[in-house]
């Protein structure tokens, strides 16, 4: 067996700056900065939020976002400082109308009582008219819970299940036994939302072919509406990161990796679920659980990121710095990474082929500049074989999504891998390039 195959760092390098001069142009600045003095984000009628609760029981290793270990003490300072910043973004926007809030973590059913008390002031301060939805663990779910979530108005559920074996829950530093995972899935199901997401783990160190539709047939047997199956994303100042380097843990080879994902897709597809992303598959029209595919959203708490009108904002990652700045009425914003015309047009078109669908009326409608451009790639693509063209869109074929996937994997999240690891070096970094 073999290290996944990954471009050593000199072709990567080289193909990101190839890549970035063709799609973005020269003027495009690569560099996330200190916002300048005064700088405020603009007036907007209409986007969504994401809460991000950073509070854990247990920290998973492979894990990288902003988080820090449950104490109770700390989520009253967290509440107040989070009721603070959704009234600084709301006097900052305005009322806009928010069409989903999206709450991550950390485990943000951890601090319930919290999330509540915030909903309640997000909704005195936008006007909400989508779905709410939350992340959990199994080792926190029970029917109060449950109960307590359809009492905040939350309608759509993840659960982070990863795997259903006791093996890859020890490696996953996942503290239950798949007799837990299985009952919280089956409450979470039985409990009156309208998706079940499971989160699924694929590509695990020694992970099979067997083992992944294993957990899949598992998930949806116990009722998920929507299974997401991943790869174990090994960031390198996270603890498997760090594991990977130290310790020769192997990965499962580029060939056990695509037959892995080439298994998901045909079990998918073959009982009844249709792909809604390049992870995610879902049952009939229930709605659809995604994470990320906004075209524009605000963020709240620390570490979170918020994509504006003119780019992109992340807040100060450190939980201390982010409350007293919000709680003394300043941005809680540390880094700035400003659009050029074209970059947003390409962010849009990233996030559709991540969907796997590419509606072409709307290609035509949204972008500008780049709309020659992406229909020449999706044709290419086509030719290819990545990508067929149904009715009005383009929509990825099973090779065209893995390529896909592959490519997020080494290029995208070494972005996001720049970013966090700068990020969190201090609370207020001059900057941080990507």
């Amino acid at each position: 067996m073999i290290r996944l195959l990954r471009p050593g760092a000199a072709v990567t390098q080289l193909a990101t700056r190839v890549a970035r001069r063709y799609l973005a142009g020269r003027e495009q600045p690569w560099v996330f900065r200190r916002p300048e003095p005064g700088w405020i984000p603009a007036p907007t009628p209409r986007t969504s939020l994401y809460l991000h609760v950073p509070f854990c029981r247990n920290s998973c290793p492979y894990c990288p976002y902003t988080k820090v270990p449950y104490d109770e003490e700390l989520v009253r300072p967290y509440t107040d400082s989070a009721l603070a910043e959704i009234d600084w973004w709301a006097g900052t926007i305005g009322p806009a109308e928010l069409t989903s809030v999206y709450i991550g973590g950390g485990t943000p059913t951890v601090a319930m009582d919290a999330v509540q008390l915030i909903l309640d002031n997000i909704r005195r301060r936008f006007r909400l008219t989508g779905d709410v939805g939350i992340e959990t663990n199994p080792a926190d779910v029970n029917p109060a819970m449950l109960r307590q979530m359809r009492d905040a108005g939350v309608r759509l559920v993840s659960l982070g299940v990863q795997s259903f074996d006791a093996g890859n829950l020890a490696l996953l530093g996942r503290r239950y036994t798949p007799d837990v995972a299985e009952e919280a899935l089956a409450l979470a199901a039985a409990g009156g939302f309208a998706c079940v997401n499971a989160d699924l783990m694929f590509a695990l160190p020694g992970g099979t072919r067997d083992g992944v539709v294993a957990d899949l047939t598992r998930a949806v047997e116990l009722g998920a509406t929507q299974v997401t199956a991943y790869p174990l994303f090994t960031f390198p100042y996270t603890a498997v990161g760090r594991h990977l380097r130290l310790a020769s843990v192997r990965m499962p080879d580029l060939r056990a990796r695509r037959e892995q994902y080439k298994a998901i897709h045909q079990w998918c597809t073959s009982h009844g679920l249709a792909r809604v992303s390049v992870w995610g598959f879902r049952r009939g029209q229930v709605p659809r659980y995604s994470s990320v595919t906004r075209d524009g959203y605000i963020g709240i708490g620390p570490g979170a990121g918020s994509l504006l009108s003119d780019g992109f904002a992340v807040n100060t990652f450190d939980l201390h710095a982010w409350s007293e700045a919000v709680l003394e009425g300043r941005s809680p914003v540390a880094l700035r990474l400003p659009f050029g015309p074209a970059l947003r047009d390409w962010w849009w078109l990233y996030w559709r082929l991540y969907e796997t669908r590419v509606p072409v009326e709307a290609l035509e409608a949204v972008l500008t500049t780049a709309a020659p451009r992406a229909r020449f790639l999706l044709a290419v693509a086509q030719g290819l074989g990545l990508a067929v063209h149904q009715g009005q869109d383009y929509v990825l074929t099973e090779p065209g999504a893995f390529w896909i996937h592959l490519a997020q994997n080494h290029f995208a999240l070494n972005y996001v891998n720049s970013l966090w690891t700068g990020a969190r070096r201090e609370p207020w970094p001059e900057s941080v390039p990507i």
